[in-house]
């Protein structure tokens, strides 16, 4: 019976961690959003998995959607890469060509240009896979107020860890201004709403 009270309270406590992280991750973003610009954003350099160097530059006149993460997640990434693909298969053919859709590495260390390739085969085709310097990603990174951490650190082997990190989709108007933030709670056919009302000129608004 001890060793089942244990579980449920080591449940409880990782139920209770989760959710005060995404409670966290919200006010972070919220924070940084004041009366009539939000100030989310900035210049960065990357690179994407074919080598070829980017910046944020690069992807003005088009709309952005832009996701934090790393290849070797176990269970968070993969899942919102999937509701991402969803967001974009809902968007719209039209919608989705005036839209660029970002996966920006926060584990610069082993999600080489290769790496990224391959777990890209995994994902919706029109995705980007961008990754850089530990000084690259920390630009991006501080601009877009992104936590992200190295866990459950090996003693014997320096590429086992996980990265604990934010889930927050950003969405970013073809100016580069940030329009909006979608939580790891908030579903593909709301995003796809939200995103189609900016894009077709509803400022996020849906009938």
């Amino acid at each position: 019976s001890s060793l089942v009270l244990t579980a449920a309270v080591a449940g409880g406590l990782v139920s209770y961690y989760q959710i005060e992280k995404q409670r966290r991750q919200e006010l972070v973003v919220k924070k940084q959003t004041v009366i009539g610009k939000p100030s989310l954003g900035g210049p960065w350099t990357l690179v994407r998995s074919d080598g070829t160097p980017v910046t944020d530059a690069c992807y003005r006149g088009k709309y952005m959607l832009l996701y934090f993460g790393f290849t070797r997640c176990p269970d968070i990434c993969p899942s919102e890469l999937l509701k991402v693909g969803d967001t974009l298969d809902l968007v719209g053919a039209e919608n989705l060509a005036n839209l660029n859709t970002l996966f920006v590495s926060v584990d610069p260390n082993r999600d080489t240009l290769q790496q990224l390739k391959v777990y890209a085969k995994d994902f919706h085709p029109t995705i980007e896979y961008l990754t850089g310097t530990k000084d690259m990603i920390a630009a991006i990174t501080k601009a877009y107020r992104v936590y992200f951490i190295k866990a459950n650190e090996s003693e014997t082997d320096d590429e086992d860890y996980l990265v604990d990190h934010s889930t927050v989709m950003y969405f970013v108007g073809p100016d580069g201004e940030f329009l909006e933030f979608f939580t790891s709670s908030v579903v593909a056919a709301d995003i796809s709403a939200k995103i189609r009302g900016h894009m077709e000129g509803g400022g996020g608004e849906v009938e």
